[in-house]
């Protein structure tokens, strides 16, 4: 079987919720980065159904905070078969800044620790980036692209607003799995396709 190696790297800033009236439905060309990601801005538009998704682990914030989940699923669009991965943060966190990378493990960037380098995650294949809103970004993946188990590192900043719109802590986040060799607490999980054969979608805390 030929390996295929596919490294989705996003580095979206977001804006808070005191912001989102500013934003204009379309697409976003990030020139701030070495490469070029566009990105959609969907928000206050109906997301897909976030429930359906057939792999969760939790996004763990600081160490010590669960500020929300890592979904995981394939859906087929018009007999194709995509892969959806989706930060969701819950009500007191919201999404900054996110790197993705989706991959065999091999090609994760890495110090020469053994910690990752989520500022310089590759973006080598197409791809699909959807900001729904200030607590939810998905990316599309095709299938394809991807063998049929992968390994996926998901980096992110949060911040938690008060009520009056002020920001009162900022945290980098991971989607929970097994820790890299460096000694950090930076994390990457293992997704099989296959989990999505078995009618799941209550998967929770990172178990297949």
């Amino acid at each position: 079987m030929i390996k295929k190696t596919f490294i989705a790297i996003i580095a979206i800033g977001l804006l808070n919720s005191c912001q989102t009236d500013d934003l204009q439905l379309g697409e976003i060309e990030t020139n701030s980065y070495e490469f070029t990601v566009k990105t959609k801005d969907l928000s206050g538009l109906v997301s897909r159904n976030s429930e359906s998704a057939c792999y969760s682990t939790p996004l763990i914030a600081g160490q010590n905070y669960t500020a929300g989940r890592i979904d995981v699923e394939i859906v087929n669009e018009e007999g194709v078969d995509f892969v959806y991965i989706t930060y969701l943060t819950n009500e007191e966190w919201v999404l900054k800044l996110t790197h993705l990378y989706a991959g065999d493990k091999e090609g994760i960037p890495e110090t020469k620790k053994g910690n990752p380098k989520p500022g310089v995650f590759e973006k080598r294949m197409d791809y699909e980036a959807n900001v729904i809103s200030d607590f939810e970004v998905e990316y599309k993946i095709p299938a394809e692209a991807l063998n049929d188990c992968f390994h996926i590192a998901a980096h992110c900043e949060v911040v938690k607003i008060d009520e009056k719109g002020n920001e009162i802590q900022r945290e980098t986040g991971w989607g929970e799995g097994e820790e890299f060799e460096g000694g950090s607490w930076a994390m990457y999980f293992e997704f099989c396709k296959f989990s999505c054969e078995t009618g799941g979608g209550d998967d929770t805390g990172g178990e297949k």
